[in-house]
């Protein structure tokens, strides 16, 4: 169990490593490294694959569909009035709370002292975010900070080398080439992260601050046909990420249950003491259970997107959707209403639809997608024939 008297006078600092796959970790050597001396959660997953709808959960403890920003043209919709976020919560708590990202709309203002906004095309990160520690290293803060370097890089290179083209299947039929472009770009992020150990070494901080890493979502190099890049599927390639917890003097150990991104915020809440009606609204689970219960269990996993390309765009309502139970996955696509059963365990590339009416395993997982639809207030083409 962890000190709450102890961690609740820690700093904390939160990072978001905008589209970095899990897979991608032992190329990384400074991320790796963190992790072994760290509680490493190596099997979470994301709640909804791309930036906004992610971060809008992890900063509100709520899927998308219960926090308002159920689409890619949902971001104003955020239930503000209603929903209390991580940086309010620690605010209540005499945190001195600040963000850096590097787009407005990627999460909600309410709770920052300082929200702030960067340049990605002309900014050096590091040395952004560097003076920023340095700037808060005589408070008690708490820093949420977004790193897009991987992503973005990523994302102009696939742009400027395919643009103009009439089809796209030079592209999908190039995943190795992919996979060489995309791990091309990893080692700036991981000196980003080198450059973040030092700062709070040279702050003298580091024994003070609890460090949480996380992944937001993964990123296609072209595995499926449709999806370039995230948002459009729910495939493991773009749900697979993972979370790096550091808190200073604690024991580390890798966790290999399967966890959620929504577990984030009620984890913070238990690092800083917070009271449980402070956050039992909240859908997640601390992670600390994992960590402190040798018989603990995969949690499920209920994911939701809806992408602005690919074969089904829907920029205005989520309508992709899947849940993740003992190693197996059912997915509905409901624009074409179809349904897709993989057994992730022999089949992690999800190649064989296993898909049948007939079969009582999938209709537990049918009963379980439409009782998270039923929490979560989603229609569906299914909700009118129900």
């Amino acid at each position: 169990m962890i000190n709450t008297t102890k961690t609740k006078e820690f700093n904390i600092i939160l990072i978001n490593l905008d589209g970095l796959r899990r897979d991608k970790l032992h190329l990384c050597p400074t991320l790796k490294a963190l992790s072994q001396r760290s509680f490493y959660f190596s099997q979470m997953n994301s709640v909804s694959p791309y930036t906004l709808a992610s971060l809008h959960t992890v900063i509100s403890g709520l899927y998308p569909s219960a926090n308002g920003v159920n689409a890619y043209y949902s971001m104003f919709n955020f239930k503000k009035h209603t929903i209390t976020t991580i940086p309010q919560l620690l605010k209540e708590l005499e945190y001195y709370t600040c963000c850096d990202i590097n787009i407005e709309t990627l999460m909600p203002q309410q709770g920052y002292d300082e929200y702030s906004i960067y340049d990605e095309q002309t900014v050096d990160i590091s040395k952004r975010h560097s003076d920023l520690i340095k700037k808060l290293s005589k408070k008690k803060f708490f820093l949420f900070l977004q790193n897009n370097e991987t992503h973005n890089n990523l994302v102009r290179t696939i742009i400027k080398k395919y643009k103009g083209k009439d089809s796209d299947d030079e592209y999908f039929n190039s995943v190795e080439k992919n996979d060489s472009v995309y791990n091309s770009h990893l080692p700036a992020t991981d000196s980003y992260i080198a450059k973040i150990l030092d700062t709070l070494n040279d702050s003298k901080i580091i024994d003070n601050t609890i460090l949480i890493i996380f992944s937001d979502h993964g990123t296609s190099i072209g595995e499926k046909k449709g999806e370039k890049f995230y948002g459009v599927y729910v495939y493991d390639y773009t749900l697979n990420i993972f979370s790096i917890i550091h808190i200073p003097e604690q024991t580390p150990k890798e966790i290999n249950k399967q966890c959620r991104i929504i577990d984030l915020f009620p984890t913070i809440a238990e690092i800083v003491g917070a009271k449980k009606e402070q956050f039992d609204d909240k859908q997640g689970e601390s992670l600390f259970s994992l960590i402190d219960n040798p018989d603990a269990k995969d949690r499920e996993v209920f994911v939701e997107t809806g992408g602005l390309y690919g074969p089904w765009p829907s920029p205005k309502k989520h309508n992709v959707f899947c849940i993740k139970i003992n190693q197996k996955k059912l997915i509905y696509n409901d624009t074409p209403e179809t349904w897709e059963f993989y057994d992730l365990k022999n089949d992690p590339s999800e190649l064989h639809n296993l898909y049948s009416k007939k079969s009582e395993e999938i209709e537990f997982f049918k009963g379980r997608l439409m009782q998270y639809f039923k929490e979560n207030n989603i229609k569906t083409k299914l909700s009118y024939k129900n």
